[in-house]
């Protein structure tokens, strides 16, 4: 008996992840994988015509809504409760301030030049909309390099804890499940039916998945060993007479109790964050510039010029007949009255105005779940490359800091932003809750657990999380929480005149693509109701 297709994606899943198992069913033809198409929204540029839309905050989704209503003929007002536009996507360069509700302020002291997206850093393939958009606008972008080989992984569970290069940690992982999985055809006890040279086949494929060496004449019996030298060298390839010595594999026991394989040497398997994955060149605020820059068709100027700053909306009351906001600007209370409302003001703010609306649409947002998240970034030389070689990707730990980003860009310069902390969740709560100056030692004393001698490279550091900024108080919604679904429909649904974007009403939520879907889904809703009998395309 040798082993089933079914016994085999299940191993591959258990290796690999979701990820895996699933590239091995496209393979064999059980799947075909979707294809990220952008949808443009088809309106007609007279279709709103005469109508006014109030838009309630100038991040992606209200500057998207705000972009889309104009071509159809509709007259836009954005309020934005900060000084700036972006919500989320907040990238920092030098002489840049920010403050936390109650906690100092923070002013960004790189060098000329660098940045540190302090939200969103990246944008996937298959992010459609937002590639569109880029294209359309001519926002530049560069590989976002997710992953490399030469990044670390750190592992406070074994021992006093222990660093090792992620190709390490990967390559010996997988070398020693391949050589399981070829003691386990040559045994022949599985459940199926596949004989001869199918079984050959799946062992020359399990050596090579695996870098196994063959230890009989007859071909059967594997071991793994590294012999390739994949998973490093102890001593590198040189000479003609240097031919390196491969590393010594890690015990499997060793890497199972290290926790590096719960989540970090996989992740670029998960479909969130495959190759290959894009970022602006410059800084992620420049897409969300670029929203601002578009000529309006119908009022002159740009999408900038209908953004009121310092506009914050405290009430908002719903007629059969329009939609009324009341907003703080400065010293003084004033009142906005439009034919429609978009929304985009994160649930943890929204939840707590003063509406009209349903009480069941309140308490869904007061229902919704959200997570945390939080960033430290730090200028440092870049000993990264010149100690490491590293460049690009992220290296992991256990430790609360979770992940060290290096720079996409710029190799070789003198100089580099690391993003030195990303974490959400639980662990962000605990994090963010400590104080600025805290936060940074604790990023700096694990940081060197990846890189001795980080602390004396790193400065300017900076630390922002998100649950403390006055006009975010999340991260994003937690779409796999199972209470997020009812909630997040219930506030999908238009309420009269009224509608809510963003992408913490999506399953895209954090990500700049749930941001555009959603506003693409208030628009054609809004159109609807002006032209109930019209057909639209998009």
């Amino acid at each position: 008996m040798a082993i089933t297709r079914r016994k085999l994606i299940g191993a591959m899943a258990r290796l690999g992840g979701a990820g895996a198992a699933y590239e091995t069913l496209v393979a064999w033809d059980f799947l075909r994988p979707p294809q990220a198409k952008a949808a443009r929204l088809a309106l007609p540029e007279d279709s709103g015509r005469g109508r006014t839309v109030a838009i309630l905050g100038a991040g992606v989704a209200g500057l998207c809504a705000a972009y889309e209503l104009d071509r159809a003929g509709y007259d836009c007002v954005i309020l934005e409760a900060a000084q700036r536009l972006g919500g989320r996507s907040l990238t920092l360069r030098r002489g840049d301030r920010f403050a936390e509700m109650a906690g100092p302020t923070q002013e960004c002291r790189f060098d000329d030049g660098l940045w540190l997206n302090a939200g969103p850093g990246r944008i996937p393939h298959h992010h459609g909309q937002v590639i569109d958009y880029c294209r359309q606008f001519g926002v530049a972008l560069q590989p976002f390099i997710f992953v490399s080989r030469s990044n670390l992984v750190h592992s406070g569970d074994i021992g006093n804890g222990k660093t090792m290069p992620l190709r390490r940690a990967l390559y010996d992982l997988q070398g020693h499940v391949a050589e399981l999985l070829a003691k386990c055809t040559a045994r022949g006890d599985l459940d199926l039916p596949v004989t001869g040279t199918d079984v050959e086949k799946l062992r020359d494929m399990l050596a090579t998945f695996g870098d196994l060496t063959k230890v009989d004449a007859a071909g059967k019996t594997y071991s793994y060993r590294n012999k390739s030298g994949r998973a490093g060298y102890e001593i590198p390839p040189g000479l003609a007479d240097q031919p390196g010595k491969p590393l010594s594999p890690l015990a499997l026991d060793e890497i199972l109790r290290s926790n590096v394989w719960n989540d970090y040497v996989f992740r670029d398997a998960e479909y969130y964050w495959q190759a290959s994955l894009l970022e602006p060149v410059g800084g992620m605020d420049n897409f969300v510039k670029a929203f601002a820059r578009q000529p309006l068709r119908r009022q002159g100027g740009t999408i900038e010029n209908v953004i009121r700053y310092g506009a914050r909306a405290m009430a908002i009351e719903v007629s059969s007949q329009e939609v009324t906001i009341v907003y703080q600007e400065g010293a003084a209370t004033r009142t906005l009255t439009a034919d429609f409302c978009v929304s985009t003001i994160p649930v943890p703010i929204f939840k707590d105005l003063k509406t009209n609306l349903p009480p069941a649409y309140m308490q869904a947002a007061r229902k919704l779940p959200v997570q945390a998240a939080g960033k430290v970034g730090w200028q440092a030389d870049r000993f990264w490359e010149t100690k490491d070689q590293i460049f690009g990707g992220i290296s992991w730990t256990t430790d609360v800091i979770t992940q060290v980003w290096y720079p996409s860009s710029g190799f070789l310069a003198p100089k580099g932003v690391l993003t030195g902390a990303y974490m959400y969740g639980a662990a962000a709560d605990e994090f963010n809750a400590k104080p600025i100056v805290e936060r940074l030692a604790i990023a700096r004393e694990q940081g060197d657990k990846l890189h001795p001698g980080y602390a004396n490279w790193v400065e300017h550091g900076l630390a922002i999380g998100w649950n403390n900024m006055e006009f975010a108080r999340f991260g994003w919604a937690d779409e796999g929480d199972e209470g997020f679904a009812a909630p997040a429909q219930m506030l999908s649904r238009p309420q009269g005149r009224f509608h809510m974007a963003g992408d913490q009403l999506t399953y895209w939520s954090g990500w700049q693509e749930g941001a555009i879907i959603s506003a693409f889904a208030a628009v054609k809703a809004i159109d609807r109701q002006v032209n109930p009998t019209a057909t639209r395309r998009g």
